[in-house]
């Protein structure tokens, strides 16, 4: 243990506080290798140091410094701690759990050790865990604003969306200037499809934060999908300044959400623009996605490349007065503002677009974000307009939708086909009431074969596609709706695609819309 005059006095450790909160990390160090020669024994000096070289990311040194002050006061619990907190930022998760709970042993009120212990967790995927531990600190410090904001990602990461809702709206009463929590609250008011409480989340972290990365990604990207009904929601595009830095401007997720907002609009070279922007960013941000927001940036640079190949073919806006709407996910770009023959009438097609919607999301009972962007579309069209449907494409993969879910909830892949495809079609019917739409169900195209998974999975993927088409056509049929049937001009003898009307591993290019006007006349 260590006595009172082992330590500089309060007032020596003020200043040398204050020089640390100002991000003076070099001046520190001088300060304090002139003060340990007078206290050589301080155990709170050594700890500062090691602060300070954490900062400066000179982590050996930091490592040597909590050390040194453990060899004169080896219960001391800060250190421990601290050294976690290099441990985790080098990538040594285990060990930084194991100094994590040394700190707890020597001190078990440490607030801040359970909360780093529980952002490990959590970073390890140990969601329950995670959850026992911040909710810890928060009996030891209620008001720790950063332990309510994570707890809340935990519970975020765990769908349990009402509960991380009342969490974040704890830390902000708490901390009402957190942009972070509002930025994360409207994450999840998202997910809930509470749409207009999502955007006022999201403009409040701007408010507060302008240059918000991610804030700006995620309102961004529910303004996108909302083009047209944009207004009705209050909400804009957020501002964004072309000399902001390229954390914001040059993020892939960024330029390819422009990219799909100008293809949404038929501004076309701004289309191409974007995408060369998106291909043109820092491999240090692409590499930071996620692997979800890594397959969406990709696949739509690569779809929008292969549509943009196309626009030549399209007739001037203005020609065709009339508008055919297609809503989907992004399937319903595949034919967007080209030309089609309905009954013997011309339409331009504009599209509606849901990122990322499955049928199976429409048939669930709960509402979510899939549900309220695509109604919020549904319900601004003009009444008595006729509307193609593109969902269920996704539903049919080999890594999601059906074939994964029937094997998580033991059930048959017919049974569960079944089931999905009624709720969809009968949500569809739900929200027609009153507006007069004439649907077309697009079903699924033949599949390509795909060389990097083993035969039998091919198989269950084709199988899936076939029962999938043929519960749509039933109940499609059953309620009095028309469906467009893609599957049987692009499936080859084999039962996958022939390769005529697919413009890469999963979407249908203009092409196929000679095809489909046959069966629309």
């Amino acid at each position: 243990m260590t006595s009172n005059d082992q330590e500089p006095p309060q007032n020596q450790i003020l200043p040398l506080i204050n020089l640390f909160t100002r991000g003076f990390f070099h001046d520190v160090l001088i300060e304090i290798d002139g003060m340990q020669k007078i206290f050589p024994n301080s155990v709170l000096l050594y700890n500062i140091s090691g602060s300070a070289h954490t900062e400066l990311g000179q982590f050996d040194l930091a490592i040597d410094n909590y050390k040194k002050a453990l060899v004169i006061k080896p219960d001391y619990a800060d250190a421990f701690c601290n050294i976690g907190i290099v441990q985790k930022k080098i990538g040594e998760l285990d060990e930084s759990i194991l100094s994590y709970k040394k700190a707890i042993k020597f001190n078990p009120l440490h607030a801040v050790a359970y909360y780093n212990l529980g952002d490990a967790l959590k970073d390890q995927g140990k969601l329950e865990e995670a959850i026992e531990v911040y909710n810890k600190a928060l009996a030891i410090k209620p008001d720790y604003t950063e332990a309510h904001y994570n707890l809340g990602n935990a519970l975020k990461d765990q769908g349990k969306l009402e509960e991380a809702v009342e969490v974040y709206n704890k830390a902000l009463a708490i901390k009402p200037n957190y942009a972070e929590a509002y930025n994360n609250l409207g994450v999840v008011l998202t997910d809930q499809g509470k749409l207009e409480e999502a955007i006022e989340a999201y403009n409040k972290a701007l408010s507060l934060k302008p240059d918000d990365a991610y804030a700006v990604e995620n309102s961004h990207g529910l303004a996108v999908q909302l083009l047209p009904s944009i207004s009705k929601y209050g909400c804009e595009f957020p501002k964004i300044d072309t000399k902001m830095n390229s954390e914001i401007v040059l993020r892939p997720t960024y330029q390819i959400q422009s990219a799909i907002k100008a293809f949404l609009k038929a501004d076309f070279n701004k289309t191409h623009a974007h995408n060369d922007n998106f291909k043109a960013c820092d491999q240090k941000f692409v590499d930071k996605l996620k692997p979800y927001d890594k397959v969406f940036c990709e696949g739509y640079s690569n779809f929008l490349g292969k549509l943009l190949e196309n626009v030549g073919y399209i007739v001037p806006d203005g020609q065709i007065e009339n508008k055919a709407y297609h809503l989907g996910e992004s399937h319903c770009l595949s034919y967007a503002h080209h030309n089609i023959k309905i009954d013997g009438s011309n339409f331009r097609i504009a599209p509606r677009i849901t990122f990322g919607a499955k049928a199976f999301h429409f048939s669930r009972i709960k509402d979510d974000r899939y549900k309220s962007i695509t109604k919020a579309n549904f319900v601004s069209l003009p009444k008595s307009s006729k509307v193609l449907i593109s969902f269920g494409e996704i539903d049919c993969r080999p890594n999601e939708g059906f074939i994964t879910a029937a094997r998580k909830l033991d059930k048959t892949l017919e049974d569960l086909i079944v089931d999905t495809v009624m709720g969809y079609v009968q949500w569809f019917l739900k929200q027609n009431e009153g507006q007069g739409h004439r649907l077309y169900f697009i079903n699924v195209p033949a599949p390509i074969y795909n060389k990097e998974h083993i035969a039998d999975l091919n198989s269950e993927v084709a199988r899936t596609v076939v029962l999938y088409n043929a519960a749509l056509k039933k109940y499609s049929l059953q309620y009095s709706f028309d469906l467009v049937d893609v599957f049987q001009f692009t499936v080859g003898n084999d039962g996958f695609s022939n390769g005529i009307f697919h413009v890469d591993s999963t979407h249908l290019g203009a092409e196929a819309i000679a095809a489909i006007e046959e069966q629309l006349t």
